[in-house]
């Protein structure tokens, strides 16, 4: 751990202090005889101290090792009237920090364990203010040969050649669940290897230092080994060092540095109001000018780039917004909603500059599972299938819902497809069928939109009166199955498996569209409004298939999906597809999450929604015991 050398002197001081109580104690009986009955004493005037505020920030050990938090923290200081006591370790270890409550700021460099951070509920108003990038460095010799090669080639011959026993091929890792160190296992993940088993412990080349960057730095320099590092701690290290950059270029190497208010089981509004004068204060035009000059003058370049010089290609930050929040609002919701919600939260906080709407979406099914068995508690969830709200959150985790809009299933495609010239609503699985034709569709295991695509292409054997379309499109390249019993047809996605060729599987549905636009799968099955949102080409597939007539419920039925739920199965039943959603029991602001659903069935949410492809359902169809707060705005059905 390390502090800045002014929080060493007011130590010192402390310690001082004690002494000088200890000394004032040993005084001699006749002193004391004196002072009871010889002149009077002196009157001294003792002088009055106010005692500065103090904001605790937890941050990791790059922002600290290359200077820059000295640098700035008597600037914020003077401006705000405040002692910064600033702790410097890991990112894993400044968040524990965080959760206990041992911090009122949170500055770190892991987007996921920052994203988790604040779905557990620990953080608001996150803010993204500068980035550098992550860099392989290692001896000038190169002994396993990685200059020039992408971030995964390198780790690839490292892992290799290291396993191998050749001489000098040896690597050092942060090893300490630091933004680092995850970062670094991204990037064995992305090489197609399994951390734990295939690069950890693995033998003697993989070194775990568990230590800050610096010195795993010195360390590796030492061993004359390759290391994982950002940029601005190998620059303030380099004179120090005989390593050298081997691999800087790679979209895995992006590190960003975000900061957070802490937010604490019991809050304290004098904290928090601080906290946010911090955010605001380090994403200020001024402040951010200073992270980017700052060592210039030194090394020749900045160590890190505020986002107010160009956001990185790909990246979503925010780094404008003023944090005037005070307490939290989580929204699950689908992955289809992205965009929709997106504007809704712009608009809820423009409303209520108290409140910061943290959204996450995913899977429908696996949002539920983190409500109803993870313990997770969630403000609002929006599901893209309303019975799993009827199914599985009743009783205990919901008590009502709202049906708010429809969708539909369509088969989604690029110029660049395979046979694009060529396909229709009436030849499409035949064309999927032809060698060479790629699809994709969302994960059928948790993701409404995946057991529907497959739902469809069930249901396309008796719309075309093909009786293998199914196992021509499916079964042959995975490990999917469908049965019959009764003239109801069971697909079994237990074990999904698919070859990755002609069929891929994505974790959500948005996941699906940077393959299609890149060119690595000809089609993919899609809501009609995720099509719109991206702007792709689609098949309007035939009613009796596409999910989206409730008079054609009795067909879609025929059609169920078996599933895993943690350690058990379910089953989902074809129907019209219907958007719902709930505000749990668990709901630590069960106000909010009832004034943002409003906001979702209002006009104005209703005009997001049909801009971006999905049809309202108007007025909304409210169900269950059904609050006083949504009685005026919604049908309440039986």
């Amino acid at each position: 751990m390390k502090r800045s050398f002014k929080h060493s002197i007011v130590i010192l001081l402390f310690l001082l202090l004690i002494g000088g109580v200890i000394i004032a104690g040993c005084t001699t009986p006749s002193q004391t005889a004196q002072n009871q009955a010889g002149t009077t004493p002196v009157a001294t005037e003792k002088p009055v101290t106010t005692e500065k505020p103090k904001l605790l920030l937890a941050t990791t050990t790059s922002l600290y090792d290359t200077g820059l938090l000295n640098y700035l923290e008597p600037k914020f200081e003077a401006k705000y009237n405040v002692d910064l006591l600033i702790t410097s370790q890991g990112t894993g270890k400044a968040i524990e920090l965080a959760k206990q409550g041992d911090a009122d700021v949170l500055l770190v460099h892991s987007p996921s364990s920052e994203m988790t951070f604040l779905e557990d509920g620990y953080g608001l108003n996150r803010r993204t203010f500068a980035y550098n990038y992550f860099m392989i460095v290692g001896p000038a010799n190169d002994p396993a040969g990685i200059k020039g090669k992408t971030p995964e080639e390198a780790f690839t011959a490292i892992l290799t050649q290291g396993k191998a026993g050749k001489a000098g091929v040896m690597f050092v890792s942060r090893g300490d669940a630091s933004g680092t160190h995850t970062s670094e296992q991204s990037v064995w993940k992305a090489a197609k290897y399994t951390y734990a088993t295939d690069v950890q412990k693995s033998g003697n080349w993989y070194i775990e230092a568990g230590k800050g960057m610096g010195e795993t730095l010195q360390m590796a320099s030492e061993k004359g080994a390759y290391t994982y590092t950002d940029e601005g701690t190998f620059l303030a290290y380099q004179g120090k060092l005989n390593l050298v950059p081997l691999v800087t270029q790679g979209s895995s190497l992006m590190n960003l540095y975000s900061v957070m208010t802490v937010y604490p089981a019991n809050p304290q509004p004098d904290k928090i109001a601080m906290s946010n004068n911090f955010i605001n204060w380090l994403i200020s035009s001024e402040t951010l000018t200073d992270i980017g000059n700052y060592g210039k003058d030194k090394y020749g370049k900045g160590l890190f780039t505020p986002m107010t010089a160009g956001v990185p290609k790909g990246v979503t930050a925010d780094f404008t917004t003023p944090a005037t929040a005070t307490r939290p609002l989580k929204v699950y919701h689908a992955g289809s909603l992205q965009s929709s919600f997106g504007k809704l939260e712009k608009m809820f906080e423009k409303a209520h500059p108290d409140v910061d709407v943290q959204l996450f979406s995913g899977g429908s099914g696996a949002l539920v599972d983190k409500v109803n068995k993870q313990n997770q508690k969630a403000d609002v969830l929006a599901s893209a299938d309303y019975s799993l709200i009827s199914k599985y959150l009743y009783p205990l985790n919901a008590t009502s819902y709202v049906n708010f809009a429809k969708n539909t299933i369509v088969l989604c495609y690029t110029d660049q497809s395979k046979y694009a010239q060529e396909i229709n609503k009436d030849n499409w699985y035949m064309i999927l069928g032809r060698d060479g034709v790629s699809y994709a569709i969302s994960d059928p295991k948790t993701d409404p939109a995946g057991y529907r695509s497959l739902m469809t292409i069930g249901l396309a054997e008796g719309k075309y009166n093909f009786p293998f379309i199914f196992d021509t499109l499916v079964t042959k390249y995975s490990k999917i199955k469908k049965t019959s019993s009764k003239d109801i047809w069971t697909i079994d996605v237990t074990t999904t498996e698919p070859d990755g060729k002609k069929l891929t599987i994505t974790p959500t549905g948005p996941d699906i569209t940077p393959l299609l636009k890149d060119g690595k799968v000809d089609y993919a099955f899609e809501y009609s409004s995720v099509a719109v949102q991206s702007g792709l080409k689609y098949i309007k597939l035939p009613s009796e298939i596409d999910l989206s007539d409730p008079n054609k419920m009795s067909v879609y039925q025929t059609m169920q999906v078996k599933r895993p739920s943690g350690s058990t199965t379910v089953t989902e039943v074809g129907m019209p597809i219907i958007y719902a959603v709930t505000v749990p029991v668990s709901a630590r602001t069960p106000d909010m999450g009832y004034e943002f659903t409003k906001l979702l069935i209002s006009s104005d949410g209703q005009a997001l929604l049909n801009a971006d492809g999905q049809t309202p359902i108007v007025p909304a169809e409210a169900y269950g015991s059904v609050p006083d707060a949504l009685k005026q705005v919604v049908t309440v059905k039986v």
